[in-house]
């Protein structure tokens, strides 16, 4: 959108130009007609009409053909050079015709140099003078000569072209002179307010400033925030990367430069300790040229510093060059000040959008692994760190285990990262709840878990944590010293308490959750979780064609045991039994309390004989256990009874697979307790005289 507005800009400018040319022909011509009419008294000899007329006649065709082809004829366009000798020639041509060197009309040469030189520059004026003095010097020769006063009228005239000449150069020099500071500073605007990126305004004007002083190094220093400590800004014009590190680790060296007592830009003044950064690496010079200096200034207040070397052979600059730069150094200032700005509130506008994404997340995200990814993701994007890592307590061990990282090497992931190191109580920020900032951990000792990668040397750590609950740390590391700062610490403990809260909400989340499907009193799975976990079975084990079997278990006598010891030594009973059936199962197998003394076992990949099997071990176990006033019981050992149906043999789904087993446990409750009995079996079936139904 902007280079179309730019280029319809330079459209509309070149139309008008065209249109001052053409009509300054047309006054020509006109005027040219009007003064020959007057006689010899205004324009000073005879004038040839027939030969004027002609001449008048042919310049107005050629003013129209002009008119027709702007492209061509323009002062921009192809056939420009043709022109300008057409104008001077018609112009040659009406002087010799209107009395020679005689003729008034000579004053015309007086404005050629000022009107040629406006279009082609100082070379422009000159040259036309010199091609008037030429055409000035055929009018002589083909004029007629009186007795008296030819040579003294000729010199006069001479003169006065010269002169003209000289002063029309020297006015063509100050307008130029103008309109290129005009051009530059307009051409800084657009730039400067083209994009608000710091980066792309120090690269626009960089550019501008190479080809208006023919640089071909251009480095742009700026005060950091605090106003202490000079940045070289990326990209640096016609600095490669080794150059620009020497340039970046000397711009300390420069500081001094912005005291100078004297304002403005300057020359050569560059300091020993830093004219080596400036002119070359190790005393090697680059090559022959100017350092030009100018001291950025914006709203009455110094900003940074803008160099520029001149190559060439080493000569002293000219003022002119010096106030060109301070000039378009104050007018840089202005944008560069204001991409500053832009960039700092860009950097708050970041830190508010990722808190605020951390603080939705919890809100709207329960997974602690994408909470996780989260806050890294967001360290990653508003910190200067090469490395960082998330570890939350875990209480049973006493360690602080690593859930997310990023930046480490292979070697130290595979020796640290990859299982827990560092125990609570060796942790600085968990010993001293709060953060901590080192600015150079090789001379720092307070924490030694300090150097967690080598080649770290700024380190700042944070609690995460929840109100006065603290679930771990979240530690970023740098290979610079002094990378982070207060404003560092503020933010990252406000990643910190975000992360803590997320930590705890899903940790409730998890709970709610674990209490929803689990049995408050035995631990395992609740009647609920079967039903929505029973369904998924069937489906995976119709897909890959692989059994499921389901096992329903009541305890015997249960009721006797409870209405004569009481519901506390009932309740220690199930938890006991619950224990029993949770280690004797396999670790795919999931065991459920379906209901008061009623438990069950789901076993997928179990056909109907294994699971018989496998039934009858946990009666064996439970049996042969010794269970608090078992001895009581009416067959004096406390006994299960079991039922078993496997799908798809015996049912067509989830809910028909547990009424089946049911079906078949009652059946062993009928034929005396004690035993197993597999649905679909008659009684001839019987796996023994205890084991089977």
């Amino acid at each position: 959108m902007r280079v179309a507005v730019a280029e319809e800009k330079m459209e509309a400018t070149r139309r008008e130009i065209f249109r001052r040319e053409h009509v300054f022909r047309w006054i020509l011509i006109l005027g040219t007609l009007a003064l020959a009419q007057t006689g010899e008294a205004y324009v000073g000899g005879r004038v040839n009409f027939p030969l004027l007329y002609a001449l008048c006649a042919a310049y107005a065709l050629i003013n129209v053909a002009y008119a027709l082809a702007p492209e061509l004829f323009a002062y921009r366009g192809k056939l420009r050079y043709l022109v300008a000798a057409v104008d001077f020639l018609a112009i040659c041509t009406s002087v010799a015709v209107t009395g020679g060197v005689k003729s008034n009309f000579y004053l015309l040469f007086g404005i050629l140099p000022l009107i040629f030189g406006a279009y082609f520059g100082v070379g422009g004026s000159i040259l036309t003078g010199l091609l008037e003095l030429v055409g000035f010097s055929v009018i002589i020769l083909i004029t007629p000569r009186p007795a008296e006063g030819f040579a003294s009228l000729a010199a006069l005239r001479i003169t006065y072209i010269a002169g003209s000449t000289l002063l029309d150069t020297y006015i063509t020099s100050l307008l130029i002179r103008d309109r290129e500071k005009l051009s530059i500073l307009y051409r800084i605007s657009q730039g400067g307010s083209s994009s608000p990126a710091l980066n792309k305004v120090v690269e626009s004007i960089s550019g501008i400033l190479a080809s208006t002083f023919g640089a071909d190094r251009i480095l742009v220093y700026l005060l950091d925030e605090k106003g202490e400590t000079l940045e070289l800004q990326r990209p640096a014009y016609g600095v490669d990367e080794k150059e620009m590190e020497v340039f970046e680790s000397s711009a300390d060296r420069l500081r001094p430069l912005l005291d100078r007592e004297k304002a403005g830009a300057f020359l050569g003044e560059i300091p020993p300790t830093a004219k080596d950064t400036l002119e070359g690496r190790k005393g090697r010079p680059e090559g022959n040229g100017d350092w030009l200096i100018s001291v950025l200034k914006a709203r009455d207040r110094k900003t940074g510093l803008l160099a520029l070397r001149i190559p060439g052979r080493k000569r002293r600059r000219g003022g002119r060059q010096l106030r060109l730069l301070e000039l378009v150094a104050a007018h840089a200032s202005v944008y560069l000040e204001n991409a500053m700005l832009y960039r700092s509130s860009e950097e708050k506008v970041a830190q508010l959008s990722s808190l605020i994404r951390v603080a939705d997340a919890i809100g709207t995200v329960s997974s602690l692994d994408h909470i996780y990814t989260l806050a890294l993701d967001v360290v990653r994007g508003l910190f200067a760190a090469d490395m960082a890592l998330l570890n939350i307590i875990n209480h049973e061990t006493g360690l602080l285990e690593p859930v997310r990282h990023f930046g480490f090497s292979r070697r130290y992931q595979e020796r640290n990262i990859s299982r827990p190191f560092e125990r609570i109580e060796s942790c600085y920020v968990l010993t001293n709840d709060r953060a901590f900032l080192s600015d150079d951990v090789s001379t720092d000792l307070r924490c030694p878990n300090l150097r967690v990668e080598k080649g770290v040397r700024s380190v700042l750590c944070v609690p995460v944590r929840s109100g006065n609950v603290i679930y771990g740390i979240l530690h970023i590391a740098s290979r610079f010293p002094n990378a982070f700062n207060q404003n560092d610490i503020t933010l990252a403990n406000a990643i910190g308490e975000q992360v803590g809260m997320a930590v705890e909400r899903a940790r409730l989340f998890e709970e709610i959750n674990r209490l929803a499907i689990t049995d408050a009193l035995t631990g395992l799975y609740n009647r609920r979780y079967l039903a929505d976990i029973l369904d998924e079975e069937v489906r995976r084990s119709r897909r890959y064609g692989h059994p499921l079997s389901f096992v329903m278990i009541d305890i015997d006598h249960f009721k006797y045991y409870n209405d004569r010891h009481g519901h506390p030594m009932g309740d220690e009973l199930l938890r006991r039994l619950a224990r029993l059936l949770r280690e004797n199962v396999r670790d795919v197998d999931t065991v459920f309390r379906y209901g008061g003394e009623e438990f069950s076992v789901l076993a997928p990949e179990l056909d109907k004989r294994d699971v018989a099997f496998m039934a009858d071990r946990l009666r064996r176990v439970v049996k042969s256990h010794r269970f608090p006033f078992e001895e009581e019981q009416p067959e004096g050992d406390l006994t299960i009874s079991l039922g078993v149906a496997c799908f798809p043999e015996d049912a067509d789904g989830g809910e028909e697979l547990i009424e089946h087993s049911d079906q078949a446990l009652y059946r062993a409750k009928r034929l005396g307790r004690d035993r197993v009995c597999v649905y679909g079996e008659d009684e001839a079936g019987l796996m023994s005289v205890e084991g089977g139904c």
